[in-house]
């Protein structure tokens, strides 16, 4: 697991204040296929995870943002997400456009969550402090806002949580904090739209805090980007 501080050093090489897209016409991962259609609503997808929700004055604050990158930038992106919808991930599971490649592994990792819900239950429930870094591009794939533990203490905390739940299915990658504010447009855009993106990324780079609540920790499972289901509250006795 990284420390603290290699934590830090990672996001900070890659989360910046100014986006920066590119001098050339922006070509979205080809992931992106997978979630959205060509004409820009949600594919049917699915999947489990384990995520955060939200407070409603959070998703308010996100729900502003979203506004102004679509007002400034509207052909840069797909259907917008639901606001309800935003999370934090703690950890991602598993994932397919087809519901046969992925219905056996779901039924194996709820099992599992429900086999390590005590020993989460056991971890300290105080809530976790994170503040936003920047908004930036995840992949070519999505604008996401970055996130951050304010302390020591909270990164220790979160990761501890993400141990326990990397215990069900380890992933090939380390752990980055972020809330996904918009899908890109399946199909890419141009610079021109791009610039105009990077304008409205620079106005909203301002700071958020945010505070993890352990009782809105949930194992999820999804049918598309835009549909996420409850199935387990994991710090409820």
């Amino acid at each position: 697991m990284e420390t603290f501080k290699e934590f830090l050093d990672r996001i900070n090489s890659f989360q910046k204040k100014e986006l920066n897209l590119g001098d050339n016409d922006f070509a979205v991962s080809q992931s992106v296929a997978h979630k959205v259609n060509a004409d820009n609503t949600f594919k049917s997808f699915y999947g489990d995870t384990v995520v955060f929700d939200l407070d409603d004055s959070v998703k308010s604050k996100l729900g502003e943002y979203v506004d102004m990158l679509y007002r400034a930038a509207p052909q840069c992106f797909c259907d917008r997400l639901i606001p309800h919808t935003f999370h934090v991930t703690l950890h991602d599971l598993s994932n397919s456009p087809t519901l046969s490649e992925v219905a056996e592994q779901t039924f194996c990792n709820e099992l599992k969550i429900l086999q390590i819900k005590s020993e989460l239950q056991k971890l300290n429930q105080a809530p976790i402090k994170l503040k936003s870094t920047y908004v930036f591009n995840m992949v070519n794939t999505s604008l996401v806002l970055g996130l951050r533990p304010v302390t020591q203490k909270d990164y220790d905390a979160i990761m501890a949580l993400y141990s326990l739940i990397d215990g069900v299915k380890t992933l090939p990658y380390p752990f980055t904090p972020h809330i996904t504010l918009a899908y890109y447009n399946a199909n890419g855009f141009d610079r021109n739209a791009a610039i105009s993106l990077e304008n409205a990324v620079n106005e909203i780079n301002a700071k958020l805090d945010v505070e993890l609540s352990l009782s809105k920790l949930y194992y999820q499972k999804f049918t598309s980007m835009n549909n996420y289901v409850d199935v387990v509250s994991l710090l409820k006795k």
